[in-house]
């Protein structure tokens, strides 16, 4: 019907399913390499179902083209958010915080890294002036946290920025952790990353987000819900 974003694996439009008549958001690649298709793959059998994970519902291929289908949700992004407002309130960096460690902790569960967790993957369900209703999206440099790497020897996956210093090259679900934590200090300082703790507000949530980003890895939440009770502790 339209499009509704372009990057450089493809495009996201918004389609009409012809057989069951509503309205979806269809990612469309351009299958030019194995390794994209790879992803493909991979994204395409990262089916989890949970309320805060953006589950693909179903695909198709014609010639060179593949696409996938998935809810359309039309809150728009996380990052557009701080697009239009900035910093957030503590309430909402919370919010928004916990919802994606809910999601990550669904995915860790299934024995699937996400690697790429950033304000531009949180997608929000329309709630008005309520509380933000997040979406973990775009799984397609997802892997199983105990299959070999499949990229190139010594190429790095993940967003500049929100990729832990220490990040080896075999998948660990403690990177999705540091990169959920780097996205709270991008919603609570309204600045993207790389972050001054001078900017950052001396409160119990300023300072769990700048353990979750310290040096120590071992000092770092080292699971999903862990970080989620630190979190509600820090309110």
């Amino acid at each position: 019907l339209e499009p509704i974003a372009e990057g450089g694996m493809g495009a996201v439009w918004q389609v009409q399913d012809r057989r069951e008549g509503d309205i979806k958001a269809a990612k469309l690649l351009r299958q030019r390499d194995a390794a994209s298709l790879l992803r493909f793959i991979r994204e395409q059998a990262t089916r989890i179902h949970h309320p805060h994970v953006v589950t693909p519902l179903g695909w198709a291929g014609e010639d060179d083209n593949v696409l996938f289908t998935m809810p359309l949700l039309r809150g728009g992004s996380v990052a557009m958010l701080l697009g239009d407002y900035g910093g957030l309130p503590e309430q909402w960096v919370v919010a928004v915080l916990d919802q994606t460690l809910a999601g990550l902790e669904a995915v860790h569960a299934a024995g699937v890294v996400h690697r790429d967790v950033k304000p531009g993957n949180l997608l929000l369900e329309v709630t008005g002036a309520g509380v933000p209703h997040v979406r973990l999206s775009d799984f397609g440099v997802a892997v199983p946290a105990d299959q070999p790497r499949l990229t190139e020897a010594n190429v790095m996956i993940g967003t500049p920025g929100y990729m832990a210093p220490d990040q080896g090259f075999d998948p660990d679900p403690r990177d999705d952790l540091y990169a959920t934590a780097v996205t709270g200090l991008h919603l609570l300082t309204g600045m993207r990353p790389p972050h001054d703790a001078a900017y950052v507000p001396s409160t119990p949530l300023g300072r769990l987000l700048l353990r979750a980003v310290g040096e120590d890895r071992a000092a770092r939440p080292q699971s999903a819900g862990e970080f989620r009770q630190l979190l509600a502790q820090a309110v």
